[in-house]
């Protein structure tokens, strides 16, 4: 059991490091004219091109688990994988970086606190509830956006994101669903390319490129290093996630998410040059005595959800 708690916390913290200096090589790519419907089209595009062979490898005896639940696999490749990303960029073309980051960090663990609790109807402990509060205030620590100026447009959008990513962290934790990690993430992806590939296409949320260098990491590359690493990044980022929830659950991987965070922070200052605070700082060490009061709460094992087809 300690064990698996242990790889838990390993797959989701290198989840959540990956998907947060995918922020920082995407805001490279803002740099030189990239719109965020393109970055999200090349991201799931790209990485479900990388998945395509592992998938259907890990597949060969995995069909009849996939005809089983293909609908959750639809829904989830829609929403957790497309939603959460086309709504965080949406949000951003009306608020700063820091508060649709906040919103959407906020808002997931709290969603799916209060959705077990209204499923399950067991109120959470104590603790858990005192983790949930330490969480935030580490975040709040983390992102400094006194000065930032507030849209009710991208506010709704980031909290759809949060509700995407919500999602995310309850399929993804289903141990009811017997695929390799890889071969869902790789399902997951495909769906979410087409649904990004489509409001490209249609214009609701058009991809606008550029070809051209850019400086990144202090360094002047083509255009296809951040983009590379972008595809390579999203693909471990779910892929892990995936293998962190179904060890840790639902309500304790996103509240490990939140380190994403500091992380941000860490990349952010290596790959753009911004330098971290001392506020910062503190905020990351909050943030893991937070979800450590959240583990500390959760002495029950989750039931286990399957999305309501």
């Amino acid at each position: 059991m300690k064990q698996r708690m242990l790889a838990g916390f390993a797959f989701m913290l290198s989840s959540t490091f990956l998907f947060a200096v995918a922020g920082p090589v995407a805001k490279a790519l803002y740099s030189i004219g990239w719109s965020p419907g393109a970055v999200v089209g090349v991201r799931l595009v790209g990485a479900s091109l990388l998945l395509l062979i592992p998938m259907l490898l890990a597949l060969r005896t995995h069909w009849g688990e996939v005809a089983r639940n293909w609908k959750t696999i639809v829904v989830y490749g829609i929403i957790s994988m497309a939603g959460v990303q086309a709504f965080f960029f949406l949000a951003l073309e009306h608020l700063s970086v820091a508060v649709a980051i906040l919103l959407e960090m906020m808002g997931a663990p709290v969603i799916i606190v209060f959705w077990l609790w209204a499923r399950t109807r067991q109120r959470p402990s104590a603790i858990t509830g005192i983790g949930v509060l330490v969480s935030l205030v580490g975040v709040l620590f983390v992102l400094d956006f006194r000065n930032a100026s507030l849209s009710w447009v991208g506010v709704i959008f980031a909290l759809a994101a949060a509700g995407c990513f919500a999602s995310f962290f309850l399929v993804s934790s289903n141990q009811s669903i017997k695929l390799p990690s890889i071969a869902f993430t790789g399902l997951g992806m495909i769906i979410g390319a087409i649904a990004a590939v489509v409001v490209n296409l249609t214009r609701i949320m058009p991809a606008d490129f550029k070809f051209v260098p850019l400086d990144f990491a202090g360094m002047h590359v083509s255009w296809a290093v951040p983009a590379g690493l972008l595809i390579l990044f999203t693909v471990g980022a779910y892929a892990f996630g995936i293998m962190g929830l179904r060890y840790l659950g639902a309500t304790v991987g996103s509240f490990v998410n939140l380190t994403e965070v500091p992380f941000s922070a860490i990349a952010a200052w290596f790959l753009l040059g911004e330098l971290l605070t001392p506020l910062q700082l503190m905020g990351g060490v909050v943030i893991l005595i937070g979800i450590a009061a959240v583990k500390l709460g959760d002495v029950k094992p989750q039931p286990t959800l399957r999305s309501r087809k």
